[in-house]
């Protein structure tokens, strides 16, 4: 094979290649479950019908806007952390275990509040009947139990998503007390509401150490501890299962499940032994490991750097970078598919070390740092001695070789069983990280033959690790070039950004952009590397405090290929997501691209939120939930404070109500389309065949159509709803928009839609006639509610 890369084509970086052999590790996981009893289906197999109400409530609890509130705590706990412990060559585990301490004691007033008003709701309900209570009595009592004190803003969000969650726990013990299937039935509520307490401090210790980069036990997903108990959710795991180690990595949703695997197997527990026991099992299991990855690997990134910048002529830089290979693997999402394949880190780094030796030492040192200059530093405007401008053409390198080895974890297992095919990806791998980190050093021609070497050079710039400094904790990279556009609304609109919104819907709605208007502003280009988290960005970056960011993401975008192609007119700079990925705000994935735009006297429309926190205005979207146990499905369509005026405005001027619910309808049409393709953040299904990590793939499951259907028949039902109430209760919307509160929400209750019991077999891998699929016959029953501001469920 030609396995010669253009970069050996440089007269002064000629090399030799060498082929090795490569050996595979597997990882297995062990499995606990509460329940006990079980039945025979009729497809062969048994069923337990606990597991399928465990199954449903897991769903029903999962809350997106909980998400938000951990990723709040995270952004907090990792702020005080990078300023208490600024970066030093110190033993991680030391530095670890004094930032676990310290910040235990940050959260800890937060934990002794959520602890005592579990213990005063619980001796609360302890002396009401279970059978007696209904669930407006419940919602009534939980309410009484608010925080005894001020609180600050991130910890009230908290306590008020952790409230929410118990609100749903009560009722669902309750419910299950009265089939006669609860420890509720025999000891009461109270007692049951009281074991949620030893569940905090392992919360919080969770967003503690992923706030410091603290590698978590590997957390399993719910579907493999259910799959045994339920063979349709087995086969959906062996037909869309997720790597157990992407799931474990993947950010504050999997904090999120674990806490709610914890309290559902806390509440379905037969006996107080079996709670008591799951108390124990998660007490031993908070501490995690001894390794913080993310400190290592930068410890190994700085040792790399310094070790390459202290190269001398015709030294091998090889046994460096296989040294630094090993410590960077935790940190990489996929990285533990390479942990244990020793011939294979041998490889790489025999291959890496002889690519970049045409890099290195001193007879190259002078020219590449002089090009980092002039391509990145004096673009950033940062200025550097020859001593630093050395230093930071060496972490480019390493960068090269840090983004080699992230891609090719990456990789197919098939590549990394077969040592050619893993050459030739390698040295693919090694080109692509090139291109990207150093500036442009091949012949014209070169560019010429492979365009896609050549984005940097037609951007004129860089990715440079960020923050810039010795002694930093990299967190990002950023293209040091800004770029200037002219942003016409109407070639942007449809750019798709986070939760499913476009970019034109944030522009207009967050941003305060008049439709249609043209404008003026720079774009600032970014990069993920291992452990990034947007709040690093909007923290660390000074065109975010420039542009007037307020805590949060709402001013970055994904750098999807269209997004690169309409705003910087280079499509191969942008970074698409795989099919199964998301854009999750909350859990970026290395490599993965975002831009912000910065526009003067432009700044977020910001509203009072919890305890007097700005915060950016909300921007108009769908909430889909399919409440299978209930037989109703609920659309939760948000309006933003733009568009609520808007419609308020007509409904004043008496416009006629066709042509307003025709713009209701454009709204409902997109977020239903966006929500039923398994969007971020869009759709809620509740259903005993399907857990919150499976959501996405659920109607993927179905055939191809039924989405379509489901999107005509919903639209269909809902418009003609929205028509009858506007009609008749005009002046409820008219007065939720009079209020200060950001937006109207209004509720679609659909009840008994035909089909749906039809569909929720369906979903359990059982055979549906295509008639049963259409969803037609009689009309639901179609409730509309507006409400002030933004609800979501």
């Amino acid at each position: 094979m030609n396995n010669q890369s253009p970069f050996l084509d440089v007269r002064s970086f000629s090399t030799e290649d060498e082929n090795q052999s490569v050996v595979s590790s597997e990882t297995s996981f062990s499995s606990f479950s509460p329940f006990l009893s079980r039945y025979e289906s009729e497809e062969g197999g048994f069923v337990d019908p606990e597991a399928e109400e465990y199954a449903a409530f897991l769903n029903e609890l999962y809350d997106t806007e909980f998400d938000e509130a951990l990723s709040a705590l995270v952004s907090e706990a990792t702020a005080i952390y990078e300023t208490q412990f600024p970066y030093e060559q110190e033993s991680p585990t030391a530095v670890g275990y004094q930032a676990e301490r310290l910040l235990t004691q940050h959260f800890a007033p937060l934990v002794a509040e959520v602890e005592s008003r579990l213990e005063a709701l619980a001796k609360e309900l302890s002396q009401r009947d279970p059978n007696m209570l209904t669930e407006d009595e419940i919602e009534t009592i939980v309410d009484r139990f608010q925080p005894s004190g001020d609180l600050a803003p991130n910890f009230e969000d908290f306590f008020g998503k952790i409230w929410k969650g118990v609100k749903k726990v009560a009722k669902k013990a309750v419910g299950l007390a009265k089939k006669g299937i609860s420890l509720a039935a025999k000891i009461g509520l109270g007692p049951v509401l009281n074991k949620l307490k030893a569940l905090i401090k392992p919360l919080l210790k969770r967003v503690i150490q992923y706030a410091i980069g603290r590698l978590p036990m590997p957390l399993q997903p719910v579907a493999r501890k259910l799959a045994q108990k339920l063979p349709f959710l087995k086969e959906s795991e062996e037909e869309f299962g997720i790597s157990p180690e992407i799931f474990a990595a993947s950010g504050v949703a999997s904090i999120q499940h674990e806490f709610n695997q914890q309290v559902a197997t806390l509440l379905f527990a037969p006996t107080e032994t079996e709670q008591d026991l799951e108390v124990a099992h998660i007490e031993a299991e908070r501490q995690g490991s001894e390794t913080y990855p993310l400190m290592e690997m930068d410890q190994a990134r700085d040792q790399l750097v310094e070790r390459l910048q202290q190269m001398k002529e015709g030294e091998d830089p090889s046994p460096h970078v296989e040294n630094f290979i090993p410590a960077i693997l935790p940190a990489l999402k996929l990285g533990i598919r390479l942990i244990g394949r020793k011939r294979v880190v041998n490889f790489l780094a025999g291959l890496l070390g002889k690519l970049i030796s045409r890099f290195v030492g001193p007879q190259y040192a002078t020219p590449l740092s002089s090009a980092v200059v002039d391509a990145g530093l004096r673009l950033l405007q940062l200025e550097a001695t020859q001593e630093e401008a050395n230093r930071v053409a060496a972490a480019q390198v390493a960068a090269v070789v840090e983004e080699t080895v992230q891609r090719i974890a990456a990789a197919p297992e098939y590549v990394l069983e077969d040592m050619e095919l893993l050459e030739g990806f390698a040295l693919e791998a090694f080109e692509q990280a090139a291109a990207g980190n150093l500036p442009p050093i091949l012949p014209e021609g070169t560019y010429r033959q492979r365009p896609d070497l050549a984005e940097n050079r037609r951007l004129g710039g860089i990715w440079m690790m960020m923050p810039f400094g010795r002694r930093k904790r990299r967190r990002f990279k950023k293209f040091s070039r800004t770029i200037p556009v002219r942003m016409h609304p109407h070639k942007v609109a449809g750019l798709e950004t986070f939760e499913s919104m476009t970019l034109g819907e944030v522009l207009e709605e967050q941003l305060g952009i008049a439709s249609g208007e043209d404008f003026d502003a720079v774009v600032h280009l970014y990069e993920a590397i291992p452990g990034t988290r947007l709040s690093d960005i909007t923290r660390q970056d000074e065109a975010s405090n420039r542009s007037g960011e307020v805590p949060g993401f709402h001013q970055l975008h994904p750098l999807t290929r269209e997004a690169a192609g309409v705003l910087l007119g280079t499509p191969e700079a942008g970074r698409d997501l795989a099919p199964h990925q998301t854009f999750d705000p909350h859990s970026v994935i290395p490599g993965q691209r975002f831009y912000l735009l910065e526009a003067p006297g432009k700044r977020p429309l910001t509203v009072p939120g919890p305890a007097g926190r700005t915060q950016v205005r909300r921007a108009s979207r769908l909430k889909a939930i399919l409440d299978f146990p209930q037989n109703e499905i609920r659309l939760y369509l948000f309006l933003s404070e733009v568009r609520a005026q808007e419609i308020a405005v007509k409904l004043r001027q008496r416009g006629h109500i066709g042509v307003i619910v025709g713009r209701l309808q454009r709204f409902l049409d997109r977020g239903l389309r966006t929500a039923l393709s398994g969007s971020f953040g869009r759709l809620k299904i509740i259903h005993e065949a399907v857990t919150p990590d499976k959501w996405l793939g659920a109607l993927q499951r179905l055939p191809s159509f039924v989405a379509q259907v489901l999107h005509n028949r919903l639209t269909q039902w809902a418009t003609k709803g929205l028509a009858d109430h506007l009609r008749t209760r005009s002046e409820e919307f008219i007065k939720a928009a009079e209020d200060a509160a950001d937006g109207v929400t209004l509720i679609i209750t659909l009840s008994s839609p035909p089909g749906f019991t039809q569909l929720r077999q369906a979903l359990k891998g059982k055979g549906l006639s295509l008639s049963g699929l259409k969803l037609s016959g009689k009309d639901p029953a179609v409730k509309i509610k507006a409400v002030l501001g933004y609800a979501h469920e």
